[in-house]
């Protein structure tokens, strides 16, 4: 945040300060070689145990250093009344990575009570700051640790520790370190917020039309907030100008934490404040996770940021006609779709809303079922479609003696169709949890990551619902299918917590279910350029309590959630055969196209 010199001279200023202090002490020729940095340490000699000061450096010739009894001793020029960088220690020239953690630590003591800053900068313009702090020192040796998260990559970045401002005084320094830190989870701000989202959709009934387009909007305004500040990557939205504002001795640069922290909380606060949500404690939260180097100059500028990110989203979305409530008109045909459970179409124009990523939610609508070509007549005079029907009726049935223990098991596994779980949406954001965890990645690719699978299952949504709405076949569920070819009382396995029996009020083709896991499995192995990755899935399903099953790849998960519909006794093959091919076209096209590194 503070500049510490001159623009013109920084990036000589190594070659000079050294000069200058060769100069000034008639045994330098003959000091020895700067002792290496400790593994992952970026601080060539900040022990000082072999009596050197370099690479170690002064911006005053009048400042002066030596190493006594293994610490670096300076003693100071007296700028009263002059800005702090007017006089500085510094380690130049090392690399930062942007969105890296990192640790700085150091011990430091001053023979009068006296403040120092220190920062860790930019060596060329602008001066930015990944970590800007003020201590206060006294005669007793302290030790000083602050953690932060580069803002910024910079392979020529400056320690400084700037003295000025004050009357001259005697500084002791030792054991300066400065490490990356190894990535955690649990301080991930967009871990955090994609968990905020979860629980939300745990606390409302949401469907898993709206629940995922909201996703996507908040996972849309947090990457394109970790663009803006760190400059990595393409926005899917907008990339916020970061014009670092200040004087020469506070260029604030925004906090990546902050800005990924407001994006979120104005985006679920607009979206579900209304639904009796509230996320003011769940800020402070994410406040509190914060690394101990963000201070408030950059958090205030990392909040603007991250609001003009949410706004972007938010407005983009404001006319996508995802509130159109025109109620849905039966077929009234058989073979068509009618009520079940007594509940009305469940986002009958969840097809015409305008797409994250795809030209339209037709763009890879599958053929009609069995592969007709007229309607309702002729589907129900396929021997394909009655053998389906008959699957169904053996293997999805409440009393089914062909199912196996297993298949049940993978049935309730894959559901969470009711109130209080998170939806098919929020498992697989959750198994995506699993594998970002497990593959330990860091805040920049968890942000796209996140935000191509949430894109997708919006997506995915979209198109799923076009085909089950905006096709001349809206088929009937397998229990209506049953009935009607006189298999009176039987029931899905599908059951609501109560143990009724249950099934989602919408039409069967195409699964849902399978099209959320083939854009899901799609974006995955596109993204870690692989499929051959394990990973133990969980899920939210009262039914299915506890279960942990191994996966053994991503498409093998998409393939088990889409035939889990099945032994659930809601859906036919066909369903889930063209919605995981429906549903991988859509990831592919959204990995191609969006959010690219």
């Amino acid at each position: 945040m503070s500049p510490p010199i001159n623009t013109r001279h920084l990036r000589r200023l190594l070659g000079v300060v050294l000069a200058v202090a060769l100069a000034s002490t008639l045994t330098a020729l003959v000091r020895p070689t700067p002792a290496a940095a400790a593994p992952g340490d970026l601080i060539l000699n900040g022990t000082f145990d072999n009596g050197s000061t370099q690479p170690w450096w002064t911006r005053l010739a009048s400042t002066s250093t030596t190493v006594n009894a293994g610490q670096l001793r300076v003693r100071t020029s007296a700028t009263v009344g002059k800005p702090v960088w007017e006089d500085l220690v510094g380690h130049f020239e090392f690399g930062v990575t942007a969105a890296q953690p990192y640790r700085l630590q150091f011990d430091a003591a001053a023979d009068v009570s006296r403040s120092l800053r220190v920062s860790v900068s930019r060596a060329d313009t602008p001066f930015t700051s990944a970590v800007d702090q003020s201590v206060a020192l006294t005669p007793t040796m302290r030790r000083f640790t602050f953690d932060f998260t580069s803002p910024f990559g910079d392979p020529k970045a400056v320690l400084l520790f700037h003295l000025g401002g004050q009357a001259s005084s005697t500084v002791r320094f030792d054991n300066v370190s400065l490490s990356p830190l190894a990535v955690d989870p649990a301080t991930d701000p967009i871990l955090y917020w994609n968990g905020v989202l979860l629980r939300t959709y745990q606390a409302l009934d949401l469907p898993p039309t709206s629940s995922s387009r909201e996703a996507a909007i908040l996972h849309a305004a947090m990457h394109d907030a970790a663009v803006s500040v760190t400059g990595v990557g393409n926005p899917y939205r907008v990339r916020v100008p970061v014009s670092y504002p200040g004087t020469m001795d506070n260029v604030v640069a925004p906090s990546l934490h902050a800005a990924i922290d407001r994006a979120a909380y104005d985006v679920l606060t607009a979206l579900y404040g209304g639904q009796g949500q509230s996320y003011t404690q769940t800020l402070a939260g994410a406040v509190a996770l914060r690394p101990s180097g963000v201070n408030t100059a950059e958090a205030a500028r990392g909040d603007t940021v991250g609001a003009v990110a949410a706004t972007a989203n938010l407005q983009a979305r404001a006319n996508d006609g995802s509130g159109n409530n025109t109620p849905y008109q039966l077929d009234a045909v058989p073979g068509s779709w009618r009520p079940t459970n007594g509940k009305a179409a469940v986002s009958p124009n969840w097809g015409l809303v305008t797409p994250f990523a795809l030209t339209s939610g037709r763009q890879f609508r599958p053929g009609l079922p069995a592969g007709v070509t007229g309607g309702y007549a002729d589907l129900l005079g396929e021997q394909e479609y009655r053998d389906q029907v008959q699957e169904i009726r053996d293997y999805g049935g409440q009393t089914s003696s062909l199912r196996t223990p297993e298949q049940t098991q993978i049935a309730f596994f894959w559901a969470n169709d009711l109130g209080g779980t998170y939806k098919p949406p929020g498992q697989l954001f959750s198994h995506t949890r699993i594998v970002s965890e497990q593959r330990q990645l860091g805040i920049l690719a968890n942000a796209r990551l996140f935000g191509l699978v949430a894109l997708a299952l919006a997506d995915a949504a979209i198109a799923a619902w076009d085909a089950k709405y905006q096709t001349p076949i809206d088929l009937w569920r397998p229990v209506t299918a049953i009935e009607a070819m006189g298999g009176a009382g039987w029931q899905p396995l599908s059951q609501d917590r109560a143990g009724v029996p249950y099934t989602p009020a919408f039409p069967a083709y195409i699964s849902g279910h399978a099209t959320f896991a083939g854009a899901w499995s799609a974006v995955m192995k596109r993204f870690f350029g692989t499929d051959a990755i394990a990973f133990d899935a969980t899920t939210d399903d009262p039914h299915a309590e506890g279960v942990i099953r191994r996966m053994p790849g991503f498409d093998h998960a998409a393939e088990e959630n889409a035939l889990s519909r099945i032994y659930l006794g809601v859906h036919y093959r066909f369903d889930a055969d063209a919605g995981l091919a429906t549903g991988r076209s859509v990831g592919a096209y959204v990995y191609a196209n969006r959010l690219r590194p």
